[in-house]
């Protein structure tokens, strides 16, 4: 078991964000299933480890990107966290990243996992010419402090925007309405 009891951060040789690989999508899956829990929605994941599998690894262009947080030399559950994120397209500044989870298991934070998974998803984006990292908090998440800190800005708050989504029996009557496919 990995249970740490100590919020002391992981240096260098502890701790390794790397790209994930096809294998790692059951530590992913599973780590998935924790945040849905750990934002009160355990209802909320539709997708299978296989499905993961595929769209991120056997799909070109694959359909997301991800990054792990491993332990080095764990034996038995390495993977700690994990970065999911693709890339958008702005009309106004181009190329994007969109940063849809990132997640680490409750017995590995505020040891500067989360962090160092962030930072290497803005790298990414930055070296990939993106002009801009965008991402969702729950309002009640805790971890707003720390988007906060790194300098992000709400956009429901600075710009008005709304997030909107059409989903089941509301996107099938959209897509119904006609229109060019």
């Amino acid at each position: 078991m990995n249970e740490v009891k100590t919020n002391q951060q992981y240096n260098d040789k502890e701790i390794q964000i790397r790209p994930a690989k096809k294998e790692d999508m059951k530590a992913v899956t599973e780590m998935i299933q924790e945040l849905a829990d750990f934002e009160e929605m355990p209802q909320g994941p539709k997708m299978s480890m296989r499905e993961l599998e595929r769209d991120g690894f056997e799909v070109s262009p694959p359909a997301f990107r991800c990054k792990i947080a491993e332990l080095k030399g764990a034996v038995d559950q390495p993977v700690i966290g994990y970065a999911l994120y693709f890339p958008t397209y702005s009309t106004w500044e181009g190329r994007s990243m969109m940063l849809e989870d990132l997640y680490v298991k409750n017995s590995e934070r505020k040891r500067g996992v989360g962090k160092r998974l962030f930072n290497a998803v803005a790298k990414e984006a930055l070296t990939t010419g993106c002009s801009r990292l965008d991402f969702h908090v729950l309002e009640w998440n805790p971890a707003r402090s720390f988007y906060d800190a790194k300098g992000a800005v709400n956009l429901t708050n600075s710009e008005k925007w709304c997030y909107y989504r059409l989903t089941g029996e509301a996107l099938r009557n959209a897509s119904n309405e006609g229109g060019e496919a």
